[in-house]
């Protein structure tokens, strides 16, 4: 890309006073015409520091014509043959602004690799609410038993780790346990307390969990909340098991591998990156635990486009990407077209699946 990069300066009349027009497209001499694919970004860039700014088609001219304004424009050929590049128009009053975001994005020019975490769609019982007056039966209950909830908008929900979480809750309520529900989702446990509400307390560490006192040690069972990764649970779990020896519990079907799959692909796919955007809503549970899961320091969860300036890409050989349960619609794919207009870029995705086993027991076979 180096070798081909250009930095011109030209004309053109299809840019007014008072505005900044960042190509869609532009053609210039010696190249023809040239896509603009970072030009949302710059666009989105520009807007923060004021002024109107507005995307068009430009066409550029080696000679000024008296009235016209300057554009300043960065082109390289990829690795297909195809120019492609950027450019930004404006008349005196805003050259400034458009000189200094071509040259802030001009730093950010440099071949790369987009790695896209496949973490797939999260646990449907994630988060979870019931409602008190409505509940599915499941088909070995009566009726006067509750069991998962009605899904979201109608639609079945097929989660047999739910299920088995909600029956276990119960049996053990019912036999008079204190219930340890391991969970940090509000919804999820408070569904989980319902099913025994005078007989669970939560514990979301370690820390709470060596610090429990309940009033019989000697019956005491702990219920893992469902979509908790079983890399959460396990500390949890352990610290219980050593404050009460007596711990009993469900069986680790009920754990939710899809979870751990997802934090997995996280993981994975930031190794060796450089920057690691993380798409959703800062304050979603599953952005964050995303986050944690990245392994650069630099990890950020964005969910706006004007978000990914050049002070955090410049530098930034490798970059992952990690699609959180609430990131915007379109985002993955505008930050990634961005990108595809910011030098030559090779995008590669990495999946993590974890598959249950199934074990036999030997038979031994006589003398």
């Amino acid at each position: 890309m180096n070798r081909t990069l250009q930095l011109r300066t030209f004309s053109s009349s299809a840019v007014p006073p008072g505005e900044i027009v960042v190509a869609r497209d532009f053609t210039m001499p010696g190249r023809g015409r040239l896509p603009c694919p970072a030009g949302d970004v710059i666009a989105v860039d520009l807007r923060r520091g004021g002024g109107k700014i507005r995307r068009a088609s430009l066409s550029l001219q080696d000679t000024p014509r008296p009235g016209t304004a300057k554009v300043y424009t960065a082109s390289y050929v990829d690795r297909a043959g195809q120019a492609v590049g950027f450019a930004i128009g404006a008349h005196a009053n805003e050259a400034h602004l458009a000189t200094d975001a071509v040259a802030r994005w001009c730093r950010a020019l440099r071949s790369r690799r987009l790695v896209v975490a496949d973490v797939g769609r999260p646990c449907l019982c994630l988060d979870f609410a019931p409602p008190r007056d409505a509940r599915t039966v499941l088909p070995s209950q009566t009726q006067e038993h509750r069991s998962v909830l009605p899904p979201p908008h109608g639609q079945p929900r097929q989660c047999p780790a739910a299920a088995m979480s909600l029956e276990d809750t119960r049996t053990y309520a019912q036999r008079g346990d204190t219930v340890v529900l391991i969970g940090e989702s509000e919804d999820a446990v408070a569904a989980l307390k319902a099913e025994g509400p005078d007989h669970t307390v939560v514990v979301r560490s370690a820390v709470e969990a060596a610090a429990l006192d309940v009033p019989r040690p000697e019956r005491i069972s702990f219920v893992v909340q469902p979509g908790l990764p079983a890399e959460e649970a396990m500390p949890v779990l352990a610290a219980l098991r050593e404050r009460f020896p007596l711990l009993r519990g469900h069986h680790f079907d009920a754990l939710c591998h899809r979870s751990s799959d997802r934090t997995a692909a996280a993981s994975v796919a930031s190794t060796g990156a450089d920057v690691a955007l993380v798409l959703g809503e800062p304050a979603d549970a599953d952005s964050a635990r995303l986050a944690r899961a990245c392994l650069p320091a630099r990890t950020r969860i964005i969910n706006r486009l004007d978000q990914v300036g050049p002070g955090l890409i410049e530098s930034a050989t490798t970059i992952a990407l990690v699609p959180a349960r609430t990131a915007p619609a379109r985002l993955a794919s505008a930050v990634e077209q961005a990108l595809t207009g910011l030098g030559p870029l090779t995008v590669i995705s990495r999946s993590v699946s974890s598959r249950p086993g199934i074990l036999r027991l030997r038979r031994e076979t006589p003398c």
